[in-house]
């Protein structure tokens, strides 16, 4: 039992017990929060193991007492106590029956402040994602990105990070393909999910490695209380077919599961008004080669033990079908253009997690997991995509440990870390004639990637804390496919990361914070020694990039408003970006390169706010002044925002309506062409909207059940977020969800 605060000289007493009213058990950990009545004494205490709290040496006087605990309904008694007189409130704190988990960014038993940028989208905002995927909840982030390449992937971009710089974990496993550090977030559906972490700026080392752009943790969905929910959902969109998901999640004294299955299909998008696609677009309507097909299932058991120890075991998979839309702005008789399908993208994944304590001062942590990735690309030879030019079949199998060992060392937390996982890709590229096989090449790619490291939080002074960390990182390719006869035979590289910072509550509304770091990024396997089907020339002789970063930051916070206000930069030397040949043999391919490197500075911002009961406000704007460097000359880099607005409003117009507007805005960005310059895109302001009935009263095992109708891109704007790849239109979707 803690009490925050006292008065002395009194002798009135407020105890009393907390209990779940459905399982006649104790709740540990209930905050009380006490404030008197004509008067500015106010304190605070929170239950025991045995659900028990007291408030002693009080004054005579009328007293409020405020009951709140995660995953239980807020409750609040008035009290009136005479002098030397013992008040009994107990108290049935009913559970807040559908509430979800939701992701707790601590590394270590004690709650030391994290100096770096930690940022949160909670399983209540998932919910308003009709339809969605991953890169529909990562939009909602401060300061990212997300942007569909020209190979039809769509990944997500922390404060202009450069390619395969961000590190992607879902319950606590990397899902990061290996051969190129990326994942295509559009095809993981939102319907999982549970909660999303973002930690930005100088993430911890207990990341491992190539996190120079940050980490971001996808969470499943879950119950925090006893009993068992369900989800129905059915949406039809506009154009497109729709889809439909459903879920089941439960808890039963210490254990707990979730099951999910979800079906997405959609027809090619229509374009936005202003789109200028003057090649390989034979509709003046529907974006060509833009549809796609989704099913996925997932489902997790957790065990929790009376110790604290707690035991998770999880399977996801994955089956997808998409095309990509190719790029307009290339002319084909000049230059080559991708006429690209994906009739296959699959990815399952195998996943256990735990923490183990081994005292009140140990804890071990982590998680292991197995990811089988398979995708076939199919390249045809023109936009009828009737004639197949070649195919390629890729197949990726990765095993992957994260542990982390976290001590109370003296008055501070010590972390150690180990991240380990081994790749094998294997590769079939079958071209084609005259509708025949020509004689295939099959190669085998390996790879180790690890990092061993250790991060201390201590404390300085009674309000400030500091952080200190380093780790030894590396990558070891072991088999380098064809290039083995060229005499490639590995490629071994390994650096240190380090990391510090400082933390100080100015008081209980005021936080600075203070990070610095050196990180490294490895080439990929595929930057490496990929062709992507003849679209490029492989380069074995790429460096590591290196990365300087550096944050300073204030985060403020009232009952009814918070913000942040962070200036950031990220120095990076080696920095790996394209050239297109202009000539000879290669003439039209791309190629990777070093440049000597690039700098990015900027501010983000983010205010939250609720200025009345039925009103939210959530909004960011960050500003990036960007550089790369070739040559020791300056120059633009390649498809980076300057500024990124976003903005969401919540209104409940009554008790049953709710009205929902989002917008993002995107500007300064510059391309480059297939002649090596570079041209600005036009900006982008995107409108979407959302209203929803729900079905009925807060009181009801219905409760959440709703109608909803949206539209995405209000005004048909046209947004260009790479050369020639037009973002779509307009788009109605409604539909029903049903929760009991």
């Amino acid at each position: 039992m803690t009490n925050i605060g006292t008065l002395s000289a009194q002798s009135a007493i407020i105890k009393g017990q907390i209990t779940n009213p459905e399982s006649d058990e104790a709740i540990r950990q209930v905050n009380i929060y006490l404030s008197k009545y004509q008067g500015s004494y106010k304190t605070g205490a929170a239950t025991d193991k045995n659900g028990f709290y007291q408030f002693n040496q009080l004054s005579a006087g009328r007293y409020q007492l405020t009951f709140t605990a995660i995953g239980f309904k807020k409750e609040t008694r008035e009290v009136t106590v005479e002098a030397n007189e013992t008040i009994v409130v107990n108290i049935d704190l009913p559970p807040a029956r559908y509430k979800l988990n939701e992701i707790v960014v601590s590394n270590t038993n004690k709650d030391l402040p994290d100096p770096a940028t930690v940022q949160r989208i909670d399983a209540d905002e998932i919910e308003k994602v009709d339809l969605g995927n991953i890169a529909d909840v990562a939009r909602m982030l401060p300061a990212a990105h997300v942007a569909t390449n020209s190979r039809g992937q769509t990944i997500l971009y922390l404060r202009n990070s450069a390619d395969r710089q961000t590190a992607q974990f879902f319950n606590g496993a990397l899902i990061n393909v290996p051969w190129d550090n990326r994942v295509d977030i559009s095809f993981l559906p939102s319907s999982m999910l549970g909660g999303v972490t973002v930690s930005k700026g100088v993430p911890s080392v207990t990341y491992g490695t190539n996190t120079i752009g940050g980490a971001v943790n996808f969470r499943a969905q879950s119950l925090v209380n006893r009993g068992n929910l369900t989800k129905l959902s059915l949406t039809g969109s506009l154009p497109g077919l729709g889809g439909a998901s459903a879920l089941h999640t439960g808890r039963k004294k210490n254990f707990s599961y979730t099951a999910e299955v979800g079906y997405t299909n959609q027809y090619d998008y229509t374009l936005p008004d202003g789109a200028t696609v003057p090649f390989s677009q034979p509709s003046d309507n529907r974006r060509v080669n833009t549809d796609s097909r989704n099913v996925n299932i997932f489902f997790e058991a957790t065990k929790q033990y009376n110790d604290g120890a707690r035991l998770s075991a999880s399977i996801f998979h994955v089956d997808a079908a998409k095309g990509v839309a190719p790029e307009s702005n290339l002319n084909p008789s000049q230059t080559s253009v991708r006429y690209w399908r994906y009739p296959t993208i699959r990815q399952s994944m195998a996943i256990i997690s735990g923490l183990f304590p081994f005292d009140s001062n140990t804890h071990l942590r982590g998680s292991i997991w197995l990811n089988r990735y398979e995708q076939d690309i199919h390249q045809f030879k023109s936009v009828n995509y009737d004639a197949l030019d070649q195919t390629q079949d890729d197949l990726d199998i990765t095993g992957g440990i994260r542990l982390i060992l976290e001590q109370e060392l003296g008055e501070g937390n010590l972390d150690i870390a180990l991240n380990m996982l081994t790749t094998q890709h294997n590769q079939t590229i079958v071209p084609y004639t005259n509708g025949n096989t020509l004689r295939d090449s099959s190669d085998t790619y390996g790879q180790y990637i690890y990092s061993l490291g250790a991060e201390y939080s201590f404390p300085l002074a009674e309000d400030l804390t500091g952080m200190v960390g380093i780790s030894y990182e590396g990558s070891a390719i072991t088999n380098t496919g064809p290039w083995e006869s060229e005499g490639y035979q590995h490629y071994l590289n390994s650096s240190l990361s380090i990391a510090g910072g400082l933390s100080y509550n100015i008081s209980e509304q005021l936080r600075l914070r203070t990070s610095f770091g050196r990180k490294p990024r490895f080439p990929t396997m595929r930057e490496l020694y990929g062709g992507a089907l003849g679209k490029f020339v492989p380069n074995p002789d790429l460096k590591p990039v290196t990365a300087y970063l550096g944050e300073l930051g204030a985060e403020w916070r009232t009952t009814t408003f918070s913000g942040s206000l962070t200036g950031f930069i990220s120095r990076t030397y080696d920095a790996i970006d394209k050239k297109t040949f202009q000539q000879g043999p290669n003439a039209g391919k791309e190629q990777r390169i070093n440049l000597d490197g690039s700098r990015v500075w900027g501010i983000e911002s983010r205010i939250a706010a609720t200025p009345v009961s039925d009103l939210s406000i959530d909004g960011s704007i960050t500003y990036m002044n960007k550089r790369g460097f070739l040559l020791g000359e300056p120059r633009k880099l390649d498809e980076k925002p300057t500024w990124i607005g976003k903005l969401g409003i919540t209104y409940s117009l009554t008790d049953r309506i709710t009205i929902l507007s989002q917008t993002e805005y995107t500007g300064g960005i510059y391309t480059r062409t297939e002649r090596n310059t570079f041209v600005e895109l036009p900006e982008a302001l995107i409108f979407d909207g959302r209203i929803s009935y729900n079905l009925f009263s807060d009181d009801s095992s219905l409760e959440g059940s709703e109608l909803f109708f949206r539209v995405n891109n209000i005004t048909n704007d046209l947004r260009v977020l790479q050369l020639g790849l037009p973002g779509p239109g307009r788009k109605l979707l409604a539909g029903a969800k049903i929760q009991f």
